[in-house]
């Protein structure tokens, strides 16, 4: 399964791909190709497991971003979906991390999970592994022939 988690003291979120329209041929004009991404997310007692529409230009977005981070434990790593169900930030300040965002499964209804929890980058080392495999298979903004 094409998937990355973020895993910190108190929670963590989990994605993964469930499904890839167009793939290898049809790229999204959002970047990518367009996909349904699976999400799992458990804070505290809080949990939630559901799916949203993404693209992998986004994943590959936020993988940039992250890879800087990581190297430099320094900076911002964001992940917005184009339909703005989950909005995710991951926040890098002298080796300590904060995640937070939130994610609406339905955008008609108005019950949202707002998140946050505490990491540092001993707990996310995986993680980016997790997310060159991914660009690997799917590449970049153009597809497969960008990586």
């Amino acid at each position: 399964m094409e998937e990355f988690e973020l895993k910190g003291q108190d929670g963590w979120i989990k994605i993964w791909i469930n499904e890839v329209f167009g793939f290898p041929n049809r790229t999204s004009h959002f970047g990518g190709y367009d996909c349904i991404l699976g999400i799992e997310i458990k804070i505290g007692n809080y949990n939630v497991k559901s799916q949203f529409y993404s693209t992998t230009g986004e994943l590959f977005d936020f993988r940039n971003k992250f890879k800087i981070c990581q190297a430099e434990l320094n900076g911002i790593a964001e992940f917005n979906s184009y339909e703005n169900n989950l909005e995710l930030t991951v926040k890098y300040s002298q080796g300590k991390v904060a995640i937070w965002g939130k994610f609406q499964e339905n955008l008609a209804i108005d019950t949202i999970l707002e998140f946050d929890f505490n990491t540092d980058q001993s707990y996310l080392q995986n993680t980016e592994n997790e997310l060159n495999r991914i660009i690997e298979k799917y590449g970049g903004m153009k597809g497969v022939t960008e990586k």
